[in-house]
């Protein structure tokens, strides 16, 4: 006899089919009562009725369309299957009927099964799933539910979710049939789950024992972790990027980490060198020129995922440390990171007259100075007035760095401006003026702060007493 388990390994063989629809023919074997509680979770709906229904009056098995007779008797429509030797037969409705495999159900199910947070969401309707997160074998995990895998068009839709790849530590789960390897741990629902008290069951002992023997997925253990909080976000962190080091601080700790410490060669290491492109930029990778061809884009995204997955292991913080820019082929961190400010803007002004500050439209600060490039040129033979050997040569250029409020150090933890911050924030707003008194200590220090980020000599403010007017001395836009 079959038993509920049974009823379920069914559900999740057919959850992989294109069209997961089971006929009334197809479970009349299932219990009533185990029936029941499918339908009562969410996990089969009934659906349109059959159109094509097996003929029983000839013998042959053939397969005809279902036609509807009005029964003037009755007044009802009544489903009649034709056939060629006989003439065909009325057939019961009872017949026909459908249940779907309602495959949002089950993702909503196995979520709640497994504890998981954070936003769930559907990547790719009726197939791809983003269940949530939790830590599972000494890291958190992102858990996918992926349904047909291995259709046809499986392929594809690696290529349609790119949060798989950018998770830190993907986790597929899938109803009965895994993907090729190589991609993500997978995980069959039909060795995982069952049904247990009325409600499923996935068994997380079991998942998580497999993860920590997935070499793969383990972090490196020459790697140094930072104590993180159990209730760390990203947002507390803050990572200062020196020349051979990096110093983490979150909270009241802090620890500073060299490049064996985070598993890196040195500073030729592609990581180390992409955790420096997103401190120039304030916690932001430039945009992706459309010119940039598939493979370089390939590798880039691939490089921010082991980026992201050597942060993930030295701070066991929830969450994904950086997400894409949307449009753009960029991403940003959720954490603020900056270049040591010790050496400030990379380029000292001679004046601030030479300094311009803009506020960008996602509230970062660009400064820009005039500077000179160095640049190899042509050299054109005055005799034959052909090229020759390229020569050094230099040329006005424009140097412009962008930062988060919080890499100036003019906004606290959460991105939330200082009083200091939004003085700076109003003057760009005000096209560098400003009304208050001459004593206003909010300006005067965050003329300071202006002063030793930036190594200009004097003030970067200049105040007329007689309208209580300060203005800055650099441009602003």
């Amino acid at each position: 006899m079959r038993t509920m388990d049974d009823l379920l390994r069914e559900v999740w063989s057919r959850a992989e089919w294109e069209e997961a629809v089971f006929s009334a023919e197809e479970i009349e074997w299932a219990d009533p009562e185990q029936f029941k509680l499918l339908c009562h979770l969410g996990f089969l709906k009934e659906t349109e009725r059959a159109t094509w229904a097996q003929c029983e009056t000839c013998g042959d098995g053939h397969a005809e369309e279902v036609v509807w007779i009005h029964n003037k008797a009755t007044g009802n429509s009544e489903p009649f299957v034709p056939c060629p030797a006989t003439g065909g037969a009325r057939v019961s409705p009872d017949r026909l009927r459908r249940w779907a495999i309602i495959l949002d159900a089950v993702a909503k199910a196995t979520r709640h099964a497994l504890g998981l947070t954070g936003n769930d969401c559907v990547l790719v309707p009726g197939r791809v799933w983003f269940l949530g997160r939790r830590q599972i074998a000494g890291r958190y995990r992102d858990i996918f539910f992926l349904a047909g895998a291995i259709r046809e068009d499986g392929y594809q839709l690696w290529d349609r979710c790119r949060q798989i790849e950018d998770a830190p530590a993907p986790v597929i789960l899938v109803p009965d049939q895994a993907p090729s390897p190589g991609r993500a741990p997978a995980f069959r629902l039909a060795e995982l789950a069952i049904l247990d008290d009325g409600r499923l069951s996935v068994d997380l002992e079991y998942l998580a024992d497999a993860l920590r023997q997935d070499r793969s997925a383990a972090p490196a253990k020459t790697l140094t972790s930072f104590q993180v909080p159990p209730d760390a976000t990203w947002a507390e962190l803050r990572l200062v990027v020196g020349e051979h080091t990096i110093v983490a601080r979150l909270r009241n700790q802090e620890q500073e980490f060299g490049f064996e410490d985070l598993g890196l060669s040195g500073p030729e290491d592609r990581l180390w060198q992409l955790l420096c492109v997103f401190a120039h930029g304030g916690g932001r990778t430039p945009a992706v020129p459309s010119s940039v061809s598939e493979k370089n884009a390939v590798n880039f995204r691939k490089q921010v995922s082991n980026l992201r997955q050597r942060l993930t292991a030295v701070f066991a913080i929830e969450g994904d440390p950086l997400v894409p820019l949307r449009g753009t082929g960029g991403y940003r961190s959720l954490f603020q990171i900056n270049m040591d400010r010790r050496s400030g803007f990379p380029v000292q002004p001679e004046r601030w007259e030479d300094c311009q500050f803009a506020i960008l439209p996602d509230g970062r600060i660009a400064i820009s100075i005039p500077t000179r490039e160095i640049f190899a040129a042509p050299n054109i033979s005055r005799e034959t007035s052909s090229r020759t050997a390229q020569a050094v040569a230099e040329r006005p250029s424009l140097r412009t760095e962008e930062y988060d409020l919080r890499a100036l150090d003019l906004a606290d933890p959460m991105g939330r401006p200082t009083a200091e911050g939004r003085v700076l924030l109003e003057f760009l707003r005000n096209g560098g003026k400003l009304t208050r008194r001459g004593d206003d200590m909010d300006i005067l220090r965050l003329g300071r702060r202006l002063e030793a980020w930036m190594g200009a000599t004097g003030s970067p403010f200049q105040f007329a007493p007689s309208r209580t007017l300060w203005s800055t001395r650099f441009e602003t836009r």
